[in-house]
């Protein structure tokens, strides 16, 4: 017998069955869309951030309190040993172009009888627009004056202005953030979300006014600009010789966007794996579910076997045959599952962003594939090594 004709009898066999079949193989199909689907949301954050990353520019460095990898984000330990006093020394440093020092809280912000909730306020440097890229789509950003005067005004985000004003102009509006009482000046332009976590629902606040209004002694990190890509290495160096003066090596890291985005890159490479790991489980299940049912198959047509290998079949046409049945089952629903992990992630980047990789996307056929080579040999060897006169004696 040909290859074909081993295709064309399996499936005419898995066809006298088809709503078994289906539930057969929809233990692959979920498996293999779960791991598509749940691959394409992290590829889609690990984009997001790389891309907001990259919108500061390739020449930015950060300092945030800890070592790198500790418990405490890009930072690490519990302590924050940070000083505002740093951003002077930090501006002198060769290639240094600007330094900004930044704090945040989070409360709720309030206008009239609206709120939104779970902000996340921003003490800021007048200066930060002009580093970090991030300017206002109304109105204007923290000025110099603002800084100065410790003024109580506050440049919302997307969010926070949907939540609280929908259509209105908030420009001249009066807020509360954590019962104090700020005018809005401007709105910041759409960040998205990273994380998870949606930069759009943030509030800034001149760094001055959120000292003290809301008693901060210590910065939360620095955004730092340099001249010249090429010279983030020295300045990364000099940065970090010239605070040790004050801090030990362990009380502090400057890390490059590189750095962070490696770092970062790193996370969700593990929570990729361990996601996909997961739901390839489920993949597995949809294998055992496919040797079940094809020890049954081997049991309902064993007659038929019986008479095939009468007329002059040999075990190893038997064994083809079945085993040709399980890994189209498998293979079917290996294609299912890919039409569908790529549809839901299709539709999901209409919320979110997902990225569908193409190597999972093959990793997960190919797999679908093996196993139904892996679960079918059995069912297939037991057919294969029947007595024809004992199966065709089979009621």
């Amino acid at each position: 017998m040909i290859m074909l004709d081993y295709f064309l009898l399996a499936m005419r066999a898995l066809k006298l069955n088809k709503v078994r079949s289906f539930l057969t193989m929809l233990g692959v199909i979920i498996g293999v869309s779960a791991v598509i689907t749940l691959t394409s949301i992290v590829g889609g954050l690990e984009k997001t951030i790389r891309t907001q990353f990259e919108s500061f520019g390739s020449n930015s460095l950060y300092i945030f309190p800890g070592e790198p990898g500790g418990g405490r984000g890009p930072g690490g330990t519990a302590v924050n040993k940070l000083s505002f006093d740093y951003t002077k020394i930090i501006k002198n440093v060769p290639s240094v172009v600007d330094a900004s020092a930044m704090v945040f809280t989070t409360g709720d912000a309030k206008y009239l009888n609206k709120s939104s909730t779970n902000v996340t306020i921003n003490g800021i440097e007048d200066n930060l627009e002009e580093i970090s890229g991030i300017g206002a789509s109304e109105g204007r950003t923290i000025s110099k004056s603002d800084m100065a005067g410790s003024k109580m005004v506050a440049v919302i985000g997307q969010t926070v202005k949907k939540n609280l004003f929908d259509d209105l102009n908030p420009i001249g509006k009066i807020i509360t953030l954590k019962n104090k009482r700020f005018e809005v000046i401007g709105v910041t332009e759409k960040q998205g979300a990273v994380f998870g976590v949606d930069q759009d629902n943030e509030v800034n606040i001149p760094l001055n006014t959120a000292r003290q209004r809301f008693q901060i002694d210590r910065p939360n990190f620095f955004f730092i600009k340099i001249d010249d890509p090429k010279n983030i290495g020295s300045a990364q160096r000099g940065i970090e010789k010239v605070i040790r003066q004050f801090l030990d090596k362990e009380d502090f890291s400057v890390v490059s966007q590189e750095q962070s985005l490696e770092f970062i890159g790193n996370i969700l490479g593990v929570l990729a794996t361990a996601l996909g790991g997961i739901a390839a489980i489920s993949l597995l299940v949809g294998g055992v579910g496919i040797m079940n049912i094809m020890f049954v198959s081997v049991t309902e047509r064993t007659r038929e076997i019986g008479l095939r290998k009468a007329v002059g079949a040999n075990s190893k046409n038997i064994l083809t045959q079945f085993l040709f049945e399980a890994v189209i089952l498998s293979l079917l629903g290996g294609l299912m599952g890919v039409v569908v992990g790529t549809s839901f992630s299709t539709l999901l980047g209409n919320f979110i962003d997902t990225a569908v990789d193409p190597m999972y996307v093959l990793l997960s056929f190919g797999v679908s594939a093996a196993i139904g080579i892996i679960f079918g040999v059995a069912p297939a060897v037991k057919a294969g090594k029947m007595d024809p006169i004992t199966a065709l004696r089979y009621e």
